[in-house]
């Protein structure tokens, strides 16, 4: 076969030079009006974030008067200032005035030290029971449990219960878990609660997890839930700020922790947590 190539002045092989400058310029302009939408992206991101700030700044102030009302007619009440209370309405007041302080504290975290921000957590270290506060934890929330009509499997196998951490802050966590598990899974449903000891590499540590039997979180979504502002599927009806997932990640992170997601055996969302457990030092007489 006989095979010609022919050549054209200002180009090879038959491709004028004008062609590639051709390309060029596109390219050119493509490249350019990427990357006009990046900056418009960032500068509408960088917006909204403000637009989150001031909105958690304005609802934490107007949060703030509310609570104060709330707790002081709570502590009249639990003065017995107009009144003597039996029992069992004593005990309404002293989880209803915990219940204040836990959103009051709540309310200084968003203030103070939201999620999206850089500064640190601030955490108080102390010697407590995990499986106390868990149990402590299903006490307060018994009224929504009963609500729902849901059943709580209790299965806290960890050996040495006892450890140190932010007792305030792991309660947060804990309450954030049990909240999320109430209000995504079913309705009569059950909720399981377990603990158990396991070793990682030379470490030992506490494992707690929290899981319902709701439709789950698909696992292309599971990291994403733990950032801030960022919510379930919003076709369950849920509602909420998004903020929750976010604040555990953080206090677990402050602990030396780690918090993720899976599927549990209930076959729907799966929380779990691990706390470090130092060994205890026996010290000689």
């Amino acid at each position: 076969m006989d095979l010609r190539i022919e050549t054209t002045p200002g180009g090879e092989n038959g491709v004028s030079m004008g062609t590639d400058e051709d390309t060029v310029d596109s390219l050119r302009k493509e490249l350019d009006e990427s990357l006009a939408r990046v900056s418009a992206l960032e500068a509408k991101l960088a917006g909204q974030a403000r637009e989150r700030a001031e909105l958690v700044h304005l609802v934490s102030h107007e949060l703030r008067t509310p609570i104060t009302v709330i707790s002081g007619f709570g502590r009249l009440l639990q003065n017995e200032a107009h009144g003597t209370l039996n029992k069992e309405q004593t005990h309404y007041i002293d989880q209803s005035l915990k219940a204040c302080r836990r959103l009051d504290e709540f309310v200084v975290d968003l203030l103070d030290a939201s999620p999206e921000s850089g500064s640190p957590l601030s955490v108080e270290i102390e010697d407590a029971d995990l499986h106390a506060l868990i149990r402590a934890r299903l006490e307060s929330l018994a009224p929504l449990l009963d609500e729902r009509g849901i059943k709580i499997e209790l299965d806290l196998t960890a050996r040495g219960s006892r450890l140190p951490f932010d007792e305030r802050r792991i309660e947060q966590v804990i309450t954030n878990l049990m909240t999320n598990a109430i209000r995504y899974g079913r309705w009569k449903g059950v909720i399981r609660i377990s603990t158990q000891s396991v070793r990682v590499g030379t470490e030992n540590t506490i494992e707690v997890s929290i899981e319902d039997d709701g439709p789950g979180i698909p696992v292309e979504d599971r990291e994403r839930l733990f950032a801030p502002y960022v919510r379930g599927d919003a076709g369950s009806g849920c509602e909420g700020l998004g903020i929750g997932l976010a604040i555990c990640r953080r206090v677990i992170a402050s602990h030396g922790g780690t918090i993720w997601v899976d599927t549990g055996e209930l076959g729907g969302a799966r929380f779990v947590f691990v706390l470090p457990q130092p060994t205890p030092t026996h010290q000689g007489s």
